[in-house]
C-alpha cells in the first residue's frame, strides 16, 4: 500500500527518531550505564522504539506480530535453531578451543541466568522488536524489499560496533580490526535475520535463530571451560 504524503512523512520522522534513540542508547550503555542495569535499560530502549513505531501506526503485520504467521515463524526458527545446535556440536568436537571466551568463566547460576533470562530478554527480545520489528516495518514502507533488508542489516551491524570497540584491548589498529570484523559479522547476521523475518512474516523465526546463535553458543562455551 502506497502511503499518503503525511503517512510517509510520519514514517520518515519515526525512523529518524528511532535511529537517534538507538545512537544515544548505544553510547550511553557502553559508557555511563552500569552493567548491573543493562537489562532494564535495554528493555526501556526497546519500549521507546516500539512507542515510536506505534506513533507511526505500524500494524501488527508490519511488526511481525501477526498471529496468523506465528506458526510459520516458529517452524522456520526451530529449523535454524536445530542447524545451529548441530553446527556448534560439530565445531566443539573439531576444535573446542574456538569456544574459549572469558565471559563464559562464571558459575552455573550466572550461566543459567544469562542463557535463560538476560540473553532472551535483554538481547533477543530487545533487538528483534527494534530491528526486525519497528526498523524493518518503517524501512519496508519507505524503500524496496532489498533496500529494507540491506539498510536494516547495516543498522543492526552498526549497533554492535561501538560496544565492540570499547571492549577491545590492544592498540588502535587492533580496535579498528575488531570494529570492522564486528560490523561485517553482525551485518551478515542481520541479513539472515531479516530474511527469516520476511520469509515467515513473523518475528518468531529470527528470534529463535538469534536465541540459538547467542544462548546456545554461550552455553557451549561455558560447558567447554569446565
Amino acid at each position: 500500500m502506497t502511503p499518503t504524503l503525511w503517512g510517509a512523512s510520519r514514517t520518515s520522522t519515526a525512523l529518524v527518531g528511532v535511529v537517534a534513540v538507538l545512537a544515544v542508547a548505544n553510547v550511553a550503555r557502553s559508557t555511563v550505564v552500569p552493567s548491573g542495569v543493562h537489562l532494564p535499560f535495554n528493555l526501556a530502549t526497546a519500549a521507546a522504539v516500539v512507542a515510536m513505531g506505534a506513533w507511526a501506526q505500524l500494524s501488527r503485520a508490519e511488526l511481525g506480530l501477526e498471529r496468523d504467521t506465528l506458526g510459520a515463524g516458529i517452524r522456520l526458527g526451530l529449523v535454524v535453531l536445530g542447524v545451529v545446535v548441530v553446527g556448534v556440536a560439530v565445531a566443539a568436537a573439531v576444535s573446542s578451543g574456538s569456544f574459549d571466551d572469558d565471559r563464559a568463566r562464571v558459575d552455573g547460576a550466572t550461566m543459567a541466568l544469562r542463557v535463560l533470562v538476560v540473553i532472551p530478554l535483554g538481547t533477543v527480545l530487545v533487538e528483534e522488536l527494534i530491528f526486525r520489528g519497528v526498523v524493518h516495518g518503517l524501512l519496508a514502507r519507505l524503500t524496496t524489499p532489498t533496500g529494507a533488508l540491506v539498510a536494516g542489516a547495516v543498522l543492526f551491524g552498526l549497533w554492535h560496533v561501538f560496544p565492540a570497540w570499547r571492549g577491545a584491548d590492544g592498540d588502535t589498529l587492533h580496535h579498528v580490526g575488531v570494529a570492522v570484523g564486528t560490523l561485517a559479522a553482525t551485518t551478515a547476521a542481520g541479513v539472515g535475520f531479516v530474511w527469516l523475518r520476511t520469509r515467515s512474516g513473523s518475528l518468531a523465526a529470527p528470534a529463535l535463530a538469534h536465541l540459538a546463535t547467542n544462548s546456545v553458543t554461550y552455553a557451549a562455551a561455558w560447558l567447554l571451560t569446565r
